[in-house]
C-alpha cells in the first residue's frame, strides 16, 4: 500500500506540473533526470549511462547503463512506469541494466511488455537476454503468480525519423558519428514548445546540429584529454576520434544555442572539470554545466537544474 501511495503521489505531482501553468511553470513541462552519467569505468559516484525524460505523463528511459535501477529507486521513481526503452547504441556501458529494468520491473508488477527502441542489432540483443532469463522467467511466472505475458520485451529496430509519438511526446531518431559503430543515434524529444536533445556517443555531428537549434535542453557526451597523455598514447587518440573534445563541444554550442547544456559521459585524462567548464564558460555565452548522477532538470520557460544529494552507502 505505501509503494502504490508512493507512486501516485509522484504522478499527480508531475501532471499537475505537466499540465497546470499557476505554479511556477508553463502549459508544457518536462524533467529530465540523470540517472547515470558515467562510462565503461567502474566509478561508484557515477553509474552507467541513463537519462530519464517525463512528459505528458509518460517515463521514456533512454540508455540503461549499470546501475539504474537503484538510481530510479533513489529518485522514487516507480520501476514500473518506465517504458518504453531508447538505445543509442549498443556498446556495453549502454546497455548492461536492461536486464535488471526489465525483470525487477517485472517482479513489480509492470503491467505490460517492456519496449525497446534501438539500432540494428537490438532485436539480436533482446532476444538473447530473453533466451538467457527464460528459467527465471519460467519458475517466477510458476511459483510467484508472475503474468509471463508481461514479461516479454518486445524489440523495434529504429531508422532515423520519428519513432514515438504518444500523449503528445514526439521522439525523432538521428543518426550520431560514433566511429566504427554504426549505426548509432542521437534523440530529440519533444513536448509542445519544450525541447531535449541528447547526442548518445558521437563526435561532432552536423546531423545532431541540425536537431538541436535553438533546443532548451542539450545533453551531450565530453572527451577531454591533456595533450601530452593524447601524444603518448595511440589507443587515447583513436578514442578521442569517435568522441566530442572540448573544441568541437564550443563548436556545437555555438552553433546550436541551447538554453541550458549539460555535459555527461565524461571521459577526462589528465585534465580537471573545473578547468574543462571554466574553459566553456569563458567561450560560450550560454549555460553549460557538468552532469551529475541524480540531477534533475525542469524544463519550462525556462530550464532549472536541481541535485539530489542522498547516495547509498
Amino acid at each position: 500500500m505505501m509503494c502504490m501511495l508512493k507512486v501516485s503521489v509522484h504522478l499527480l505531482l508531475f501532471c499537475l506540473l505537466t499540465v497546470f501553468p499557476g505554479v511556477g511553470f508553463t502549459d508544457y513541462f518536462m524533467r529530465v533526470s540523470l540517472l547515470g552519467t558515467g562510462t565503461p569505468r567502474m566509478e561508484p559516484d557515477r553509474f552507467g549511462q541513463a537519462i530519464l525524460v517525463e512528459a505528458g505523463g509518460s517515463f521514456l528511459l533512454f540508455d540503461a547503463g549499470r546501475g539504474l535501477v537503484l538510481r530510479l529507486a533513489q529518485l522514487d521513481i516507480p520501476i514500473t512506469e518506465i517504458n518504453p526503452v531508447f538505445l543509442t547504441h549498443l556498446h556495453s556501458d549502454h546497455i548492461f541494466a536492461l536486464d535488471d529494468l526489465w525483470l525487477t520491473g517485472w517482479v513489480y508488477q509492470r503491467p505490460k511488455p517492456l519496449s525497446v527502441h534501438g539500432p540494428t542489432g537490438t532485436r539480436a540483443f533482446v532476444e538473447g537476454l530473453q533466451q538467457a532469463f527464460a528459467y527465471d522467467v519460467a519458475l517466477r511466472n510458476q511459483h510467484s503468480g508472475l503474468d509471463s505475458k508481461a514479461a516479454h520485451l518486445v524489440a523495434t529496430e529504429i531508422q532515423p525519423g520519428v519513432v514515438y509519438s504518444e500523449n503528445g511526446v514526439m521522439v525523432t531518431a538521428f543518426s550520431v558519428n560514433h566511429g566504427p559503430v554504426d549505426p548509432a543515434y542521437g534523440y530529440r524529444v519533444d513536448f509542445g514548445d519544450r525541447s531535449v536533445v541528447i547526442s548518445g556517443d558521437t563526435t561532432y555531428s552536423e546531423n545532431l546540429v541540425e536537431h538541436a537549434q535553438g533546443v532548451d535542453l542539450l545533453v551531450h557526451e565530453i572527451f577531454a584529454a591533456h595533450p601530452d597523455f593524447l601524444e603518448n598514447n595511440p589507443r587515447l587518440r583513436k578514442v578521442e576520434s569517435y568522441h566530442t573534445n572540448p573544441e568541437q563541444m564550443l563548436r556545437v554550442l555555438h552553433e546550436t544555442k541551447p538554453k541550458l547544456a549539460i555535459l555527461t559521459h565524461a571521459i577526462l585524462v589528465g585534465t580537471k572539470e573545473e578547468a574543462l567548464i571554466r574553459y566553456l564558460q569563458d567561450e560560450f555565452p550560454g549555460k553549460v554545466h557538468m552532469g551529475k548522477d541524480l540531477m534533475s532538470l525542469d524544463v519550462g520557460s525556462d530550464v532549472k537544474i536541481s541535485q539530489f544529494d542522498r547516495m547509498f552507502h
